[in-house]
């Protein structure tokens, strides 16, 4: 199995940093913890963003080890931060275009309209940053990231700076995102909700410490925290998702995605 495997030791004035970690290089791995905890640094060391003593071996590549440390623009990766931090004088399309222009034809692994369509894209494109809502610019740098084809996408509490409003509207395309794309996403959250219903695998931060790492659903059941299952898309009906879990049938108010879909299913105890 293709790995993500890195091992740090840092410290960031009284904060100390000791990470050792081994991640499946598919799928979705959430660094969950407290704020505090050393989520971010850990992604940023990752990034070559900050450096500390350690080594990052991505896919049997080093990145970083006692002789080598490849810089961030050499290591094909979207990173997506807090604040969307577009190019205020550009459009949309010009900001997607920042990244898409920047790869060779013959090496672009993700495609524009396949970008567009996940996130919704094409009503926006001849905008401007400012005449976006916060989840709107939010995946128009989402979108900038992804088309910069990279091998790995890391993104940083993108939903931190949004209302409650704006979460539940961007967290279903995140989740279709989560179905489509074939590099792996490691996704900083403190939000179990977020966590729960996008992670497969899970790397818990405790004091710059790594105390749990494994299946996302395992690790949620540790935490006592409601995990997700698959789902199916059945049909749409008026105004209903009707969705097949295990053999049987739930109806639920309009889920965005289409008949033949898995989705991820969440109900806590109290439902």
């Amino acid at each position: 199995m293709s790995l993500i495997e890195g091992r740090f030791r840092a410290r960031l004035g009284e904060f100390s940093l000791d990470a050792d970690f081994s991640l499946p290089s598919h799928g979705v791995t959430a660094l969950f913890g407290q704020s505090g905890s050393g989520k971010t640094t850990l992604l940023r060391l990752i990034a070559g963003l900050s450096r500390a003593p350690g080594r990052l071996v991505v896919d049997g590549e080093i990145w970083q080890d006692d002789s080598v440390f490849v810089p961030p623009h050499r290591r094909a990766l979207g990173y997506v931060f807090q604040e969307a931090s577009l190019f205020p004088h550009l459009s949309v399309r010009a900001n997607l275009e920042y990244g898409w222009q920047r790869v060779p034809p013959g090496e672009r692994t993700i495609q524009w309209d396949e970008v567009i369509e996940w996130l919704g894209l094409a009503p926006l494109i001849a905008h401007r940053p400012h005449q976006l809502s916060g989840g709107q610019r939010q995946r128009v740098a989402i979108g900038r990231a992804l088309l910069s084809c990279p091998r790995l996408l890391l993104m940083d509490e993108p939903l931190a700076a949004l209302d409650a409003g704006a979460r539940a509207d961007i967290l279903p395309y995140l989740d279709r995102l989560h179905r489509s794309l074939a590099i792996p996403l490691l996704y900083v959250s403190h939000a179990a909700e977020e966590v729960a219903r996008l992670a497969d695998h899970l790397l818990c931060l405790e004091a710059g410490r790594i105390v749990w790492q494994g299946k996302a659903a395992d690790g949620l059941a540790r935490l006592g925290i409601a995990p997700a299952h698959r789902a199916r898309v059945l049909a749409h009906e008026a105004g209903l998702t009707v969705l097949d879990i295990a053999g049987q049938t739930l109806r639920l108010p309009g889920v965005h995605a289409a008949p033949g879909d898995s989705v991820r299913l969440r109900i806590e105890a109290a439902d």
